[in-house]
């Protein structure tokens, strides 16, 4: 059973792997009756990447302001690495505003104007300000074009499949797209940095005055964060990130939120603003992503689809004396992120048992594999063990042995050699001892006929 031990640990690892990004499954109602006005549309659990609601999630769209989640994401990797610290002061030059649209969103930095850093994210992140881009590109990589070099190679390496950047800030570009995928991928990247966090979860930021300006005071342009800028769309549960919108790329959000513990993410691209008849603006960024945060904290939880309770069957055992059979169990548990509306009941589930195993078995031995999938989607493929220890009969296992050895050709054909060879030898040493004895017979009968010596003449 040694070998199967190895197999145990290869199953454990393609568990883990089959479990990376289920989505969720279109038997649900739920899925199927939701729908976002929106171009395209995501909504990912950030801690299981579990995908619970995708529109034309791979379709390339302009990212807008989205943009500066990568370059901050860029400034704190330099952060992190301790090319450059939150605190450091940088000066602004002639090039702030290099290929900005003159109504590019600003935070209105000076030429040779000072701001740390950290001033610097939260006047990209806050105030969406292009020129804050431009600054942090140079610091960083030397130059902007560097830094949009630096850009497109992170999102490789991240495993983005349809981006490409031409400029820090969103500004409108053939060549600078994305994908809802792909923003979730940059999103999660930046999570991971408490400063980034911190920022984009802030209803407002003060920048401190400097050599070239009073105190400024920006409020978040995310909606959902509260009325500051945008009455009527704040959601208690955001917790950020960016707003971005161009003509191209129309209104769209990355957003994240969290509940109980749960923290979803959404990305809402290409919304557009209607006017209702009382000249009210509707601005569906926010509304559609409040929606399907909200959706998914209401209709998805995760449950589990498979644990060591559930019946897997028995092997038959042989060479024991004890038990003729060993119950399989599942080892450990298949869980996911599912619509409520799921039942553990519409999971196919797939059992792989051995036939049998030998005697002696151990409590865990691995006897087989149980996989469970829904609507094509596979789960998880967990490993079956042996529930009890099965000990060996020493005479069975003697036994069995003798058989396995008979049982081969080899042997038999040696067998009948051997044994033709002892009949041959048997046979030769009855003949040679027949052959003997007559030969002795009549050697005696010979010598008993004469008596005494010739006699002489005189």
């Amino acid at each position: 059973m040694k070998r199967f031990r190895f197999i145990s640990v290869f199953l454990t690892l393609a568990i883990l792997l089959s479990l990376m990004m289920p989505s969720a499954s279109a038997a649900s109602s739920v899925v199927k009756n939701m729908s976002v006005e929106a171009r395209a549309a995501l909504l990912k659990d950030l801690d299981s990447d579990t995908v619970l609601y995708a529109q034309k999630a791979d379709e390339k769209v302009y990212p807008a302001s989205l943009t500066k989640v990568m370059t901050a994401l860029l400034v704190l990797d330099a952060v992190e690495a301790g090319d450059l610290s939150l605190d450091k002061v940088l000066t602004a030059d002639g090039n702030i505003w290099k290929d900005l649209e003159p109504d590019t969103s600003s935070a209105n930095i000076r030429a040779g104007e000072k701001l740390t850093v950290e001033e610097l994210l939260q006047c990209l992140l806050i105030q969406s300000a292009g020129e804050a881009a431009n600054m942090l590109a140079a610091a960083v990589s030397g130059s902007v074009e560097n830094f949009v070099q630096d850009m497109n190679k992170k999102a490789e390496a991240l495993g983005c499949k349809g981006t490409h950047f031409t400029n820090t800030s969103g500004m409108p570009d053939p060549d600078h797209y994305t994908t809802c995928n792909d923003l979730y991928l940059m999103a999660k990247a930046a999570m991971e940095y408490d400063t980034f966090r911190k920022i984009v979860s802030s209803v407002d930021c003060r920048i401190g005055k400097t050599n070239e300006s009073e105190e400024r005071h920006y409020y978040n342009t995310n909606g959902l964060l509260s009325n500051m800028r945008y009455s009527g769309y704040a959601y208690s549960s955001c917790i950020g990130i960016k707003t971005g919108s161009t003509e191209a790329a129309g209104y769209c959000l990355l957003s994240a939120a969290e509940q109980e513990g749960q923290t979803l993410v959404a990305v809402v691209m290409g919304c557009e603003n209607p006017i209702d008849k009382a000249g009210n603006v509707k601005r569906l960024q926010f509304s559609e992503s409040s929606r399907l945060l909200q959706w998914g904290f209401d209709n998805f939880s995760e449950q589990t689809i498979l644990d060591s309770t559930f019946p897997a069957g028995d092997v038959k055992v042989t060479l024991s004396r004890e038990a003729d059979h060993v119950t399989a169990v599942p080892e450990g548990t298949v869980s996911a992120e599912l619509p409520n509306d799921i039942s553990i009941d519409d999971f196919d589930i797939s059992t792989d048992l051995y036939e049998s195993v030998e005697a002696p078995v151990s409590k865990g031995d691995v006897l087989g594999t149980m996989t469970v999938s829904l609507d094509g989607v596979e789960y998880g493929t967990v490993n079956l063990v042996a529930a009890n220890d099965v000990s060996q009969s020493a005479w069975l296992a003697r036994k069995a042995a003798l058989q396995n050895l008979f049982s081969k050709v080899w042997v038999r054909i040696l067998a009948v050699v051997i044994l033709v060879g002892i009949v041959y030898l048997v046979l030769r040493f009855k003949v040679f001892n027949r052959r003997h004895s007559s030969y002795s017979g009549r050697k005696r009968r010979s010598t008993g006929g004469y008596r005494g010596g010739r006699r002489r003449r005189k």
